[in-house]
């Protein structure tokens, strides 16, 4: 087989993936890791380039420089990584150590005892070290939303760094030098195998870091930017949602409303900043009194409320009772505020909709405010008294 074909198939490929990526970026500016992509198709270009030139140039031009180039586009590539998964690169001196080691062996089995084999044995040797590195930090960060892009993007490179082996494997089994010009049939399928997946792994990156992307803009469209709650549409779509995964089992799907007691003349007299301050106090409050799988979120202005999961009545009354008085009780809010709140308690009725159990809730709270608010109330139906804490229960 005619290698240089082959090759000149693939550095096509890479100039279209580096012009993919250049527009990519020129349109979505916000995308992360794109700048490092580029490098790595650069350098991998670079070095098909040059392999190319195999039987035209010196070795120095036609081997040690592009596995150099290799090496450093793989090393990019790591760093891509983590600058599209937002975290700091953790083995990077390692990764630079190998690199270290590996360029004066390529060039002692150049120059000093001439082996295609070994080269070839320690080109795919670092490879797999840096390809195993770049695919246990896309699986150790697979999480959330992420998850299945990047344990996709994962499954690539550990597949690349497992046909570098195997490669490896076979120049080890068969110590006959290759032409790599006019290589066997297996010499020619890994070639062949890891030009495929290098490309895929560059295209799947750009995909993820555009599912990054996207899942940041969601949480900025969701989230309330003083309090870093959900905002009043997420918490309807979370709530419609939830009604229709629990199906005929509504009544363990309850809701709290809060409202912060006379918000108003704390602004008023305090000023907006010291409001502000006073809700973002609050929100913590909220989210320290309720478990990881409640729903909290700004509902609007001084008004709070929470989605509780698998909660009926009984219990969802009991973690309002106790978010009142932490609330009621904080004695750190900015210049000496005293702080209550008003909350409004429903659990959902069969065939109730998400509309109708909001409703009812804040029906509650109205009344909770009537009767002189620093209270909790419950709208279910009927009036009943228990353990010292009010149920009303409007039907």
């Amino acid at each position: 087989m005619y290698t240089p074909y082959l090759m000149f198939a693939y550095a096509v490929a890479l100039v279209l993936a580096l012009h993919g990526f250049g527009v990519a970026r020129r349109s979505l500016p916000g995308l992360r890791g794109l700048v490092r992509l580029r490098q790595f198709v650069f350098c991998d270009l670079s070095a098909v380039i040059l392999f190319g030139l195999r039987s035209r140039a010196p070795l120095l031009f036609t081997e040690v420089i592009p596995n150099v180039a290799l090496f450093a586009g793989v090393g990019l590539l790591y760093l891509a990584i983590f600058e599209i998964l937002g975290l700091r690169p953790r083995l990077l001196q390692r990764a630079l150590a190998l690199c270290g080691i590996a360029i004066p062996a390529l060039l002692w089995f150049t120059y000093v005892q001439k082996s295609e084999i070994s080269r070839l044995e320690t080109h795919c040797t670092l490879l797999v070290m840096l390809w195993g590195m770049s695919a246990v930090a896309l699986f150790s960060n697979a999480r959330g939303p992420l998850r299945d892009p990047a344990r996709a993007c994962g499954w690539l490179v550990a597949a690349t760094a497992f046909v570098n082996a195997a490669w490896g494997v076979y120049g080890r089994l068969n110590p006959v030098n290759p032409d790599f010009l006019h290589p066997d049939a297996v010499h020619a399928a890994f070639s062949y195998l890891v030009m495929i997946l290098t490309l895929s792994i560059s295209i799947s990156l750009g995909w993820l870091s555009f599912c990054v992307q996207r899942r940041e803009l969601e949480v900025v469209a969701e989230t309330d930017s003083l309090t870093g709650l959900l905002n009043r549409g997420a918490f309807e779509e979370r709530l419609q949602r939830e009604l229709h995964r629990c199906g005929g089992d509504l009544q363990r799907v309850s809701v709290i409303l809060i409202d912060v007691d006379y918000f108003k003349r704390v602004n008023d007299e305090h000023g907006h900043p010291t409001g502000d301050a006073i809700l973002r106090r609050v929100s913590t409050v909220l989210r320290a009194g309720t478990r990881p799988s409640d729903v909290l979120a700004r509902y609007g202005g001084e008004e709070f409320v929470v989605l509780l999961r698998d909660a009926e009545l009984r219990a969802a009354e009991e973690v309002a009772e106790r978010l009142r008085t932490d609330i009621a009780t904080l004695d750190d809010l900015p210049r000496d505020v005293s702080l209550t709140a008003s909350f409004g308690v429903a659990t959902c009725a069969p065939y109730e909709g998400a509309p109708e159990l909001l409703s009812r809730a804040d029906s509650a709270l109205y009344r909770s405010k009537r009767e002189g608010r620093n209270r909790v109330r419950v709208d279910f139906g009927t009036e009943v008294h228990s353990g010292g804490m009010e149920c009303v229960m409007t039907s």
